[in-house]
């Protein structure tokens, strides 16, 4: 993926991960994320995560595509996405919006946007959105999109497991679950690809084509 990729939507526009835009990725990150007052109680979990991410701008990318959400009205950072691509045929999403900008249909305009981009330039066929069951919001966006629900888990134990940290699973029993649903492209595309507002809304920055 080339660091100058950028896809401009109505309200926001979603830049690819790059060292331009790292210390604002970081400090976004860290207040939307989900972990956010994890972060802040475990300071080894953080550095883990934000070694992770300067990592990811250096060019050791990994399994993962990580995108900063900047609104457009201000040029200012709102959010990020990112795609765990460990499993290639299904991606694995995780968007967050900072506080004082949810509600504004940021988290919807990105994930609508970037996805069309994926799934009319890749061979992939759905994509897995996962969200606490109490994240109403979350829910209502990936249901919005075509999602439908499959599973639930504990992603915070597997999340902690991932950072290399022990964990007792007893101590987790209690964790908010996860609904996890799939996009797939079909429904997806049925859904949005034909309506106007999408060529009406949606541009790529012709410097920043999929190598």
């Amino acid at each position: 993926m080339n660091n100058e990729f950028v896809l401009y939507g109505s309200k926001v526009m979603i830049a690819h991960l790059n060292h331009s835009n790292v210390n604002c990725y970081l400090s976004t990150y860290k207040s939307a994320s989900a972990f956010s007052k994890v972060y802040d109680t475990m300071p080894d979990f953080w550095e883990h995560t934000c070694r992770r991410i300067e990592d990811y701008a250096d060019g050791k990318q990994g399994s993962k595509a990580r995108y900063l959400i900047v609104e457009k009205a201000s040029s200012q950072g709102v959010g990020y996405i990112e795609l765990d691509y460990s499993n290639l045929e299904m991606p694995e999403v995780d968007i967050a919006i900072l506080e004082e900008h949810r509600g504004k249909g940021y988290a919807f305009e990105a994930a609508r946007i970037l996805f069309l981009n994926i799934f009319e330039n890749n061979s992939i066929k759905c994509i897995v959105w996962n969200a606490f069951r109490s994240n109403k919001a979350s829910r209502r966006i990936a249901e919005k999109l075509g999602g439908n629900e499959v599973e639930e888990k504990n992603l915070v134990m597997e999340a902690m497991q991932a950072a290399g940290l022990k964990v007792n699973p007893a101590n987790y029993e209690g964790a908010p679950a996860i609904v996890t649903y799939e996009i797939c492209k079909r429904i997806f595309m049925d859904r949005f690809c034909n309506q106007e507002f999408i060529a009406a809304d949606i541009t790529v920055d012709n410097r920043a084509k999929d190598e």
